[in-house]
């Protein structure tokens, strides 16, 4: 006899490890032969509710910290689109501006700057089928960095939706009926794909200053719609292309349709015959999924090894879909042409001053893609180098990753778009945050300007090894206020020369016990030191929302980062160095989450480790809650 699931108040982001994989585990045990399945069936046809789905609905967010910090409720007016049946479609869009416009707030700007930064592109992202604009958090904080983002959840979807049951505090009750409502008048033809990108185009155009060029991003379903929305946009106003698992594209210059796959919408298309019976396909997504985090609704998205919080993430993002509204896209679904590619490539800003042929589409996919197969990025690759005679497209195929890339490999696929739009795109676009950096530096008269200097200066610079039990178990991550190129005592060549190599170090009079071997910034801004300054130490950037205790997505990404660096290196003992700005409550809170989550220590062990390793600690006390309220 199964042993009740747990009740109780704390959400599922708020839990350790161990107790969402007994959930998990007795979810799949109830369900691992044909008659237990067919049991938890029957309670779904009756109408039982099934505990381990209301509790993820209930209490694992749908969306992240960076969407929610910029987020808004937007009216778009649709009366121009001549096939749409409204006047007008209210969504949940995102606006983050370019971080200069902050900057300026304490340091105003020439006429010429300003003048600049009205020239540079704007990011545009777009989800796929069932998505939602959250799913891009981990890339939208890294470029937030140097750009200004657009986006929005599409109709239907994410928190766009026909209905709000629980779990949408950051949303007002007034803007979830205004959107429930906008969404509910919708006709089944306002969701075909054409008019999805007309809408989206409203959208562009109600909102975007019409001087801005654009980058569009776009993952699976999403990067059709933007391949036909740049054929919409006027010529030269795209620079660049980011398609994230693309589906085939119909080959309109053999007049061929697709040909069997695996692709999502392929196979999709094969039950069209439910169209009418949207119930049918409801108890299928319903029988697809009973297994929990363990079902092929999760393994078909993600890779078999995937990390227990990975499955749960994608399995909250699964039960957002409304099935109502995923037949009405599928059956207006129309893939987009190869001819239309080909189109969008010639309307592309290629500016005179431009030295060469840049590589302005971006094609990423999964090894392990299951909806769409690594074949159909190499087809789309091959069809456009042999089309243009030109190398005018890179693309990157990424190891132990399924559909959802960003779930799998955040942190290495944001870092290979960045590389990609620093390197392959033309550099007017200054799609670098070394630019911003310097452009700072040029306004503040500082090149490695700090906030609150004196305070920074007066701050420990590196902790002691964190440990308990009176030092015999030593953790491998250390405390660290942001290094400051060229500073005469907290520079990364000097961190690097006293850290990187031996077996240990001298701070403060104490011995460091351990070699580092990388630096892990979860500031949310462009540190005042250079990345490429480092020789052997590893730089990587995990971002999170300043002044804001971390919430569970970057908790996952910040531990499954570290368990990457660590797995990674034959160091015997290897240290990681983590900061934020003065390396307190940020970097204390996600550091004793990975010794709580990872270590085994309790809460008062990991705080208190923190706090003699470096003094004070952890300093605003509702952090330090936090940690209790995750864990005990």
């Amino acid at each position: 006899m199964n042993a009740p699931i747990p009740k109780t108040t704390v959400p599922a982001y708020e839990r350790s490890e161990s107790d969402l994989r007994f959930m998990a585990d007795q979810q799949r045990r109830k369900t691992n032969t044909f008659w237990g399945k067919a049991g938890q069936f029957l309670r779904a046809l009756l109408g039982r509710p099934n505990e381990f789905e209301d509790f993820v609905v209930g209490s694992e967010r749908n969306d992240c910290a960076f969407v929610a910090k910029y987020s808004q409720v937007t009216t778009i007016k649709t009366s121009r689109i001549r096939d749409m049946s409204v006047q007008s479609v209210t969504l949940h869009t995102m606006h983050a501006p370019h971080p200069l416009i902050n900057f300026a707030k304490e340091e105003p700007l020439s006429d010429e700057i300003v003048a600049q930064i009205r020239e540079l592109p704007v990011l545009v992202f777009i989800h796929g089928l069932g998505g939602q604009m959250s799913q891009f958090e981990p890339l939208m904080g890294l470029l937030s960095q140097c750009l200004e983002i657009y986006s929005m959840d599409l109709p239907g979807f994410g928190d766009s939706r026909m209905e709000f049951k629980n779990g949408h505090d950051r949303l007002t009750k007034e803007e979830q009926a205004k959107i429930s409502t906008s969404i509910l008048a919708m006709a089944w033809l306002d969701f075909e794909t054409d008019n999805i990108v007309l809408l989206i185009a409203a959208f562009i155009e109600q909102n975007v200053p019409l001087e801005k060029n654009f980058v569009l991003v776009g993952h699976s379903m999403g990067t059709h719609l933007l391949i036909k929305l740049a054929n919409r946009l006027k010529r030269h106003r795209v620079e660049g292309l980011v398609l994230l698992s693309p589906p085939r594209l119909n080959n309109s210059l053999t007049n061929t349709e697709n040909r069997p796959g695996l692709s999502l919408f392929k196979t999709l298309n094969l039950m069209r015959w439910i169209f009418n019976f949207p119930f049918l396909f409801n108890l299928f997504r319903t029988w697809d999924r009973l297994e929990g985090l363990y079902s092929r609704s999760v393994s078909r998205q993600l890779p078999a090894d995937s990390s227990l919080h990975m499955k749960l993430r994608q399995f909250r993002w699964n039960l957002d879909i409304d099935t109502r509204v995923l037949l009405r896209y599928i059956r207006g679904f129309k893939h987009a042409k190869t001819t239309e590619l080909l189109d969008a490539l010639t309307k592309f800003n290629d500016n005179v001053i431009d030295s060469h042929t840049y590589e302005k589409i971006l094609l990423i996919g999964g090894l392990e893609d299951q909806v769409t197969p690594i074949s159909i990025v190499e087809e789309i690759h091959d069809f456009l180098i042999n089309s243009t005679k030109r190398q005018v497209v890179n693309m990157m195929q990424v190891k132990n990753a399924g559909h959802s890339l960003l779930l799998a490999k955040p942190e290495f696929i944001s870092g290979m778009i960045l590389n990609h739009m620093e390197l392959k795109l033309p550099k007017r676009l200054h799609l670098c945050p070394a630019w911003v950096l310097g452009l700072k530096a040029h306004i503040s008269g500082d090149k490695w300007g700090l906030k609150n200097e004196l305070k920074w200066k007066k701050t420990q610079a590196v902790s002691y090894n964190i440990t308990r039990r009176g030092g015999t178990d030593i953790a491998p991550l250390l405390g660290l206020k942001t290094l400051r190129e060229e500073d005469p005592e907290h520079s990364p060549q000097i961190i690097e020369k006293k850290f990187y190599g031996g077996s240990e170090a001298m701070v403060d009079g104490h011995l460091v016990k351990g070699s580092l071997i990388a630096i892990v910034d979860i500031s949310a801004d462009i540190p005042p030191y250079l990345a490429k300054s480092f020789e052997h130490i590893q730089y990587y950037k995990c971002a999170t929302v300043s002044k804001v205790v971390p919430d569970g997505c970057a908790i996952r990404r910040f531990i499954q980062l570290i368990d990457d660096i660590l797995s990674s290196t034959e160091e015997k003992k290897p240290l990681v160095a983590v900061h934020c700005h003065y390396g307190f409550n940020r970097t204390g809170f996600l550091i004793c989450c990975y010794l709580v989550e990872r270590l085994g220590w309790t809460v008062a062990e990991a705080v208190d480790g923190f706090k003699a390793a470096k003094a004070p600690g952890i300093k605003h006390q509702h952090f330090i809650d936090a940690l209790f309220v995750r864990y005990e």
